[in-house]
């Protein structure tokens, strides 16, 4: 079975360049993940939590987007053209995440040698989950915390 899903991945990648997965699950909030941007344009994959499928998937389409065109998105570096109203920025997201939260990139690649970066975005009041005051509970942190 697996091999038949990879198979489906890796036809949808070499049409398309990357894939976006949604996950929906009750015990988490809601997150989505790109596999392909590694292959296709040796760019480390994304993921985004706590947004709506729809809106994290027409996010993640526009980055890649990017990133076909050769922007390059890097750790540490505030970035304000990826959501309208506020900036965000990216991390590197732990090894011991991704089989958790990244099975089908996994499943892709055949190992968890790979990048992957968080889009990570503030709270209202404009702090980052790195901030003291940070108040959104609903966006995964998988990155090491400073």
């Amino acid at each position: 079975m697996s091999k038949e899903i990879r198979q489906q991945i890796a036809q949808q990648i070499s049409k398309y360049r990357w894939m976006v997965f949604n996950i929906v699950d009750e015990s988490l909030p809601p997150f989505s993940y790109t596999v392909g941007l590694q292959e296709s344009f040796n760019h480390a994959e994304i993921i985004i939590s706590g947004l709506d499928k729809e809106d994290a998937h027409a996010i993640l389409n526009d980055i890649g987007n990017g990133i076909a065109e050769g922007i390059q998105r890097e750790e540490n570096v505030l970035y304000d053209d990826i959501f309208d109203d506020r900036p965000c920025y990216f991390k590197a997201v732990l090894p011991e995440m991704y089989e958790e939260y990244l099975g089908r990139a996994v499943l892709y690649y055949e190992n968890s040698n790979f990048p992957v970066l968080q889009c990570v975005w503030p709270d209202q009041d404009s702090q980052f989950p790195d901030d003291n005051g940070y108040d959104i509970l609903d966006q995964e942190i998988l990155y090491k915390q400073q």
